[in-house]
């Protein structure tokens, strides 16, 4: 049964093991210490951010922050924040129950306002799918080899 939970601290490891399984071709190494400062500190302050469980196991983790205006997004928006599935599980249908939920919860709580997302080129494909639209591109971002596509739903 699928769930979908407020992170607390101690699911911190679990996400970390989740993190790591989805390196290096979804997130850079580099990127880990800034994943970790984000659950140590805006998880609980900035978000509401989430975890999903499959029963008892937690799967994967994303959350929603209101962002101010961007190089990317010029007006208040509504960002997707550190959003990952185990990648021993993907393409099973816990990704899109995640995203589906934020989604939900971004509307809820914060009507009116733009959804935007930055993702990867090994990940545009599946937020198309949800409505979301390229709305600008820059090679190696994240770091060399991960591209950025920060997308919108449109």
């Amino acid at each position: 049964m699928i769930t979908i939970k407020e992170y607390l601290p101690e699911h911190k490891d679990r996400l970390l093991q989740i993190f790591e399984s989805n390196m290096p071709l979804y997130f850079a190494a580099e990127e880990l210490q800034l994943f970790v400062n984000f659950l140590d500190r805006d998880a609980l302050q900035r978000g509401p951010y989430y975890v999903i469980f499959n029963d008892d196991t937690i799967v994967g983790c994303g959350g929603i922050a209101l962002n101010q205006p961007s190089k990317y997004t010029n007006e208040l928006h509504v960002i997707m924040t550190w959003g990952m599935i185990d990648n021993k599980i993907h393409k099973n249908g816990f990704g899109k129950e995640l995203l589906l939920f934020r989604i939900k919860q971004a509307k809820e709580l914060y009507p009116e306002v733009k959804i935007a997302l930055g993702t990867t080129q090994y990940t545009f494909p599946f937020f198309e799918k949800y409505g979301f639209k390229t709305v600008a591109y820059e090679k190696d971002h994240w770091a060399k080899g991960l591209d950025l596509y920060q997308m919108e739903l449109s």
